[in-house]
């Protein structure tokens, strides 16, 4: 298959430049090395192998300073950032991949230590968000990955838009169960996806919702008139509500609706399962015209007894061989060399697209209560969009009150 010929030879490539990066030896003053420390890294689980992999390759070129993961997290980002403050807390971490809206809850309870991040490549919109209030060069993480939703759409036919309006495609839809996203919550582990899928919706009517900084507008109106088309499009049958990115992806594959929203990291899993549309250059990717940013990032436990290590380490896994990599596995990389490279546009189509959808995304709130923020979001959204209750001006104060 030309696409897994291209792919592989691409990351045999990339391997081959990530192996020496990650071989340059550390020395102490004098020329010695330092003595032999083994990096503990807690994060959640990866499905697509990409970190075992870039892990791998750190070990094997770093044999006196190895890493390893200390529990990799099954379940939702809520299971993840629990496990990860217990790890930060107890010292059994030295590096932490945390969600990118979890950092400033981290720093606030003084669990991460600021870092300088040695490329200055990373994209704008993904690097702002990791920075010390009032510092030139100072970060409470490296961005690993960055992440934004992205419109799966099969048969586009001669359409070709630049981006896509969410609240303009539910006004399209002809068909019972037509588009697929990630708008039932079931469980903790799965209502982030469901909040972001809400925030997307929301902001494809009215912007102002949620600012370019993370603010969320709380006026009542804007929000019950934003929400307006997807409910009606759920009250006509016409969305069908996963519970999260992989169901929705069995739903797009088996059932075959026209739109799905979903992550980038699922093109990947469409290639790998031959999907017969894919195969044969009907399913296209486009970027919102509003999206929300989402990621992941290495911090730096402040507990760490060999910071200077681990920093190495960061960087490998944050540098441009390892972000080639992690693209190439269907991740959105935070270089921007990597959107440049050729080899990659080859295999992801749609990686221009992806960019300029990062760079245009609006993160989610950067508050140390953005949990407690959630919690109440979800709640009340989902009470909504069951027919249960309106929004109603206690909405507005639970946000308010999570994020005082």
């Amino acid at each position: 298959m030309p696409e897994q010929y291209s792919r592989r030879s691409f990351l045999s490539g990339v391997l081959t430049c990530g192996a020496v990066s990650a071989s340059a030896v550390y020395l102490l003053p004098g020329g010695h090395r330092p003595p032999p420390v083994e990096l503990r890294l807690a994060t959640g689980a990866d499905p697509t192998g990409a970190r075992k992999l870039l892990m791998d390759m750190w070990n094997q070129a770093n044999p006196d300073t190895p890493a390893r993961f200390t529990d990799e997290v099954e379940g939702g980002s809520g299971d993840e950032r629990t496990r990860l403050l217990t790890a930060a807390r107890n010292g059994s971490a030295d590096i932490l991949n945390l969600d990118v809206v979890d950092i400033p809850e981290f720093a606030a309870q003084k669990l991460i230590t600021p870092i300088r991040l040695t490329d200055p490549n990373f994209l704008t919109s993904v690097k702002d968000l990791h920075q010390v209030d009032d510092t030139s060069n100072s970060y409470w993480a490296a961005p690993l990955n960055t992440d934004v939703g992205m419109l799966f759409w099969r048969d586009p036919g001669t359409e070709q838009p630049d981006v896509v309006n969410l609240s303009t495609v539910l006004g399209t839809l002809a068909d019972k169960g037509s588009f697929v996203g990630q708008l039932r919550p079931n469980s903790s582990n799965y209502n982030e996806g469901f909040l972001v899928n809400i925030l997307e919706h929301a902001l494809s009517v009215n912007t102002d919702l949620l600012s370019a900084t993370g603010e969320i507008l709380f006026e009542l109106k804007p929000w019950q008139r934003a929400l307006q088309p997807l409910q009606a499009a759920i009250v006509a049958g016409k969305v069908n509500r996963s519970s999260d990115e992989n169901a929705s992806l069995d739903t797009f594959v088996e059932g075959r609706p026209t739109f799905m929203r979903n992550w980038p990291v699922k093109y990947r899993e469409l290639q790998q399962r031959k999907d017969p549309d894919l195969l044969a250059g009907k399913i296209k990717v486009y970027p919102l015209t509003s999206g929300v940013l989402g990621g992941q990032s290495l911090a730096l436990a402040r507990a760490c007894p060999h910071p200077d290590q681990a920093l190495r380490f960061i960087n490998f896994m944050t540098g441009t061989a390892a972000q080639k990599v992690l693209a190439g596995h269907g991740f959105a990389p935070t270089l921007a060399e990597a959107y440049n490279d050729r080899n990659l546009q080859a295999v992801i189509p749609h990686l221009e697209a992806l960019r300029g959808a990062v760079e245009n995304a609006r993160p989610r709130p950067m508050h140390p209560g953005y949990r407690a923020f959630a919690e109440v979001f979800v709640d009340h959204v989902a009470r909504m969009l069951r027919g249960e209750s309106d929004l109603t001006s206690e909405f507005i104060a639970a946000m308010k009150a999570a994020l005082a």
